[in-house]
Order: C-alpha cells, then structure tokens, then sequence
C-alpha cells in the first residue's frame, strides 16, 4: 500500500493494488472507507477462505473496531482500489459509524444474494454495475481489463470462470480483430496452369 493525499481531506488514503489486503480477519486497526475500487471480505475457515460480500465505494470496512473487536473479513482489493481512515471522534459519530455500519450491511446481503442466486446473466449483470458503480453514484462500464481475474468474478458469482466468460460477451463490448492477410495458397496462381 504506498499512502496518497487527495487535495480535498486531510486523511492519508492508501493505494491498493488489485489482489493486496487492506486488512487481514483477526487483525485491529483503524475504520476504513472505500473511495475507489471494489474490496472482496473473505472469512477464514479450515479450507481457506470463504466469501462474504463485496465493499464498494462509499462502504465502510473494519467496523467491528467501533466495538473495539478484531477484523473479522480479510478485505482483498478486486482491482486497483483506494480507502481511507475514517475518523471516529466523539462517542455520537461512533454510534452514527456504527448505524450506517448496520445500514451498509442490509444493502450488501441483498447485493450477496443477487450475485450467488438467479440466472447467471443477471449475476454477471449485477456485479458489473456495482464495479462500476462511482462515489458520486453514477454508474460507468467497466473496460475488460479493469476487471478482476475470471477466477474471481466466477468465485463472486458462485460459478465456473469459463460460464463468467461465456456472459461477459453480452455486457462488455468485442474486442477488435485483427485483419489477417491472405495466406500464400490464396494468392498464388494454380498448380498447372499455363502462364
């Protein structure tokens, strides 16, 4: 994470590359908020890990520090992303961190359960527009290179990464082919023909 001062706060926000954790489950540390990117919280159990629910921009992570509790989700960025430290200060805006917590986890079940049930389309539609989703609320496509790995959009899904690919053709534009010349057969002359 290499830290970053945005003009408009006076909070270090951080960089987080695609694939790196802003924060590991069983960990304290500081409330967070999502100001770019996407972050996928994933809870450890014997197998490794198992997904929970995506944080978008806007989002708060880390609210079990406001009950001074560790992390309970490690947040793994999904692509490029940015969070900044949320302050808490007085004991009001704590319970007011702690209500829009509460608020923020209603939305995030219901995201959840669109993206793991249904047909895979609307799935696969679901998740792209809340990638795409922006702080100001609006909603931008995604180009296929700013999206996470196939492995992960499928483990989001709950699907296989051939399927995510198979459906990502009706969201995202094709990509452009490349015009291939003529091979030689097509443009030489006939065997046995007279010149």
């Amino acid at each position: 994470m290499t830290p970053h001062r945005p003009p408009h706060t006076h909070l270090p926000h951080f960089q987080v590359c695609g694939g790196e954790a802003l924060l590991a489950a069983g960990s304290t540390g500081p409330l967070w908020r999502v100001t770019q990117g996407a972050f996928r919280l994933d809870r450890p159990n014997r197998d490794g890990s198992t997904f929970v629910q995506l944080a978008l921009v806007g989002d708060l992570v880390g609210v079990e520090g406001l009950c001074a509790a560790p992390y309970t989700c490690t947040a793994t960025a999904l692509m490029d992303s940015q969070a900044g430290m949320e302050p808490v200060g007085s004991e009001i805006n704590r319970y007011k961190l702690l209500a829009q917590g509460f608020l923020q986890q209603q939305r995030r079940a219901l995201d959840t359960v669109q993206l793991r049930s249904g047909p895979i389309g609307g799935r696969v539609g679901h998740l792209l527009k809340l990638l795409g989703r922006q702080a100001d609320g609006s909603v931008v496509a995604l180009a296929r290179k700013a999206l996470p790995s196939l492995s992960e959009l499928a483990l989001i899904v709950d699907s296989t990464p051939e399927t995510v690919c198979r459906e990502l053709k009706a969201f995202l534009p094709a990509r452009p082919r490349q015009r291939r010349a003529p091979s030689v057969w097509q443009t030489a002359p006939a065997l046995g023909t007279a010149a």
